[in-house]
């Protein structure tokens, strides 16, 4: 290849782009595009301002119900659904659970569940050794830790 001959090649190329003009501006495709990420974030932004002002962080609220009895070879398994009403996380739950006879316990069960989330609910279950429908059956959370 010779000097002249890139030379010409540029030559051409540029007088090939003088051709083409290009206005300027926005396209209405932009705007429409650029519109619509406004509105998404700001949707966004608002759930999280609202979602954080909405004070629903505070002391979490565990309600324990008996689901099912089972007689098994060891005992019998009461299945409990454990629910979290609370805006709070939390872990580490401790279900324990009691037959009573009148005001004395017959028996006690106890069983941890990891995690419950806010406004959720998780199962488990207890193991006695006599039969719980013979007895008044009380559930109830003792404790519990933040994650």
């Amino acid at each position: 290849m010779t000097k002249n001959s890139a030379k010409g090649d540029k030559q051409q190329k540029q007088s090939d782009n003088k051709g083409i003009t290009r206005k300027p501006g926005t396209s209405v495709l932009e705007w429409i595009v650029a519109g619509i990420s406004c509105v998404a974030l700001l949707a966004v932004l608002s759930y999280l301002v609202i979602d954080g002002l909405s004070g629903r962080n505070g002391i979490a609220r565990i309600v324990v119900l008996p689901l099912e009895v089972a007689a098994t070879e060891g005992g019998y398994v009461v299945e409990f659904a454990a629910a979290n009403s609370a805006g709070q996380s939390i872990a580490a739950v401790e279900i324990e659970g009691e037959l009573r006879s009148g005001d004395e316990v017959v028996e006690e069960s106890s069983a941890t569940l990891d995690y419950i989330p806010q406004k959720s609910r998780r199962k488990g279950a207890l193991i006695f050794r006599r039969n719980p429908e013979a007895y008044d059956l009380r559930l109830f959370a003792s404790g519990y830790s933040e994650p």
